[in-house]
């Protein structure tokens, strides 16, 4: 069905069909002065009515009965025919009875005898105006209802009308095998158990006080019925998380408005309830994956220290035996490293995550512990003129050993990094000599599992990204100067 815009226009246009065309051309000129409403659209032949109307901008037909080669009466038949409400007035001088009577069999809207006086004219216009304002209102009350049907119908939420007393006036057919066996019932009729208490009561608050419910979580299971059950769960949901029946639960989000009529006087509710089971099985998955992922870390950063502690004891003793000191203060800056790590896991274990502690870091001197942590006898560290940054010492070490480590990884163990300053003094960049980065890659080497390395993990640079973030830095990849690759990091 083609429906007519909900705005109509002020005007109404209006096809007059007669065979005497000065009698259509007098009728135009008096309709149009009495009311500017109307737009007389004048038709002599009525065997062209109907492809006119295929337009579809007229809005009620006015037609004289004795005219050729067909008359009013088998126009009105031809027009019913694809046209079934649209206003058709019939304006003629014939008015007996058997006419009128043939007429509203036909399904004729009106009816007026012609004359020569104004009055006439006035009549036609008031019942053309009339006529079209009805047809007006069933088409949009038409339209309404199919609309509302659809919605009913075919949106994938349950969705619902009570009246005053809770119970069901409308109900959508999302979850529901017989939305009919619902209407005059309440929850606690339909549902008996707690759960329908609990809606049954909103409902009232809604009803008796006005204030909706917006976005209330609702847990439902029913061990009986068919949509809440476990037999229903089984068939619609992966479990991923849910292991046996006492752990099985089905959620709802719910809200609800007041519906109110014409006085604004509350008659009743309207609401609507979306299914968010698969949702809040995932929260409860991630919470349980989480909780492990904290214990985990916990354990680890416990495990951590009593073979730290082992390794600083016996650096300790080595040297005590003379045992080369600057070796031995490469391990011990290894260890302090290592300490805090475990320290990182052990807090984020505890707090969740935790924001970086900034505080005035020598970028020259992290540059060099960094460098210092590793087996580097082959490679060269050029360290330039670098600024001090407020950062978190820790953190600041994780960024830099990874972007060394990239460096060693992927240009090899002769390397040459370069640090220096960024030219608008923003930040330092770290650069190597080795094969680069092709253009096309740049964008995705700081997705986590990225590596080109025969051993690489793909998290160092992902590390990198992540502190910077932290810290509300930038790292831009582009290429060094000898060929190499070079990150920018904009603090």
């Amino acid at each position: 069905m083609e429906w007519p815009p909900l705005n109509y226009t002020g005007q109404i246009r209006v096809l007059h069909v007669d065979d005497n065309a000065d009698f259509l051309e007098v009728a135009k000129a008096v309709l149009t002065r009495q009311s500017d409403a109307l737009d007389i659209v004048p038709v002599t032949d009525p065997t062209v009515v109907t492809d006119r109307l295929t337009e579809g901008d007229i809005e009620c037909v006015v037609s004289d009965y004795d005219m050729g080669p067909i008359d009013g009466l088998e126009l009105l038949r031809e027009v019913r025919e694809d046209h079934p409400d649209l206003p058709f007035i019939l304006f003629t001088g014939k008015g007996s009875e058997e006419v009128a009577s043939e007429a509203i069999s036909a399904g004729v809207t009106d009816y007026v005898q012609k004359s020569g006086d104004s009055e006439t004219f006035e009549m036609l216009e008031n019942r053309i105006e009339n006529a079209v304002d009805h047809a007006r209102t069933e088409n949009r009350l038409a339209y309404e209802s199919s609309l509302l049907d659809t919605i009913f119908e075919q949106v994938p939420h349950h969705m619902y009308i009570k009246d005053a007393a809770g119970r069901h006036v409308r109900m959508s057919h999302a979850h529901v095998d017989d939305p009919e066996a619902a209407i005059g019932k309440t929850d606690r009729e339909l549902y008996p158990g707690p759960h329908a208490e609990d809606t049954y009561a909103d409902d009232m608050s809604v009803i008796e006080t006005g204030e909706p419910i917006i976005h209330k979580e609702e847990q439902t299971i029913d061990e009986v019925g068919e949509t809440y059950s476990f037999d229903h769960l089984d068939d619609n949901y992966e479990q991923d998380v849910v292991t046996d029946k006492e752990r099985y639960n089905e959620w709802a989000l719910t809200s609800k408005v007041p519906w109110r009529d014409e006085n604004g006087d509350i008659v009743g509710l309207i609401g609507i309830t979306f299914d968010i089971s698969d949702r809040k099985h995932y929260e409860q998955s991630l919470e349980r994956h989480t909780e492990r992922l904290e214990q985990f870390l916990a354990e680890v950063a416990h495990d951590i220290r009593s073979p730290l502690q082992v390794a600083s004891s016996n650096v300790a003793l080595l040297r005590e035996t003379g045992a080369d000191d600057e070796r031995l203060d490469a391990i011990e800056r290894s260890h302090d490293r290592i300490a805090a790590l475990a320290d990182e896991l052990g807090s984020f274990a505890r707090h969740g995550d935790v924001d970086p502690t900034p505080e005035p870091v020598d970028l020259s001197e992290a540059v060099s512990e960094a460098w210092a942590s590793h087996s580097t006898d082959e490679a060269t560290l050029s360290v330039g003129d670098l600024p001090t940054v407020e950062a978190d010492p820790t953190e600041l070490n994780r960024l830099i050993d990874n972007l060394i480590d990239n460096a060693i990884d992927h240009a090899g163990s002769d390397v040459t990094v370069t640090v220096g300053p960024l030219d608008d003094g923003t930040g330092f960049f770290v650069a190597d000599d080795g094969p680069g980065i092709p253009e096309s890659d740049r964008e995705g080497v700081f997705e986590t599992g990225y590596t080109t390395a025969a051993k690489g993990t793909g998290l160092g640079l992902a590390i990198v990204e992540t502190v910077a973030d932290r810290h509300g830095w930038t790292v831009a990849v582009t290429e060094s100067e000898a060929g190499g690759t070079r990150f920018d990091i904009s603090v």
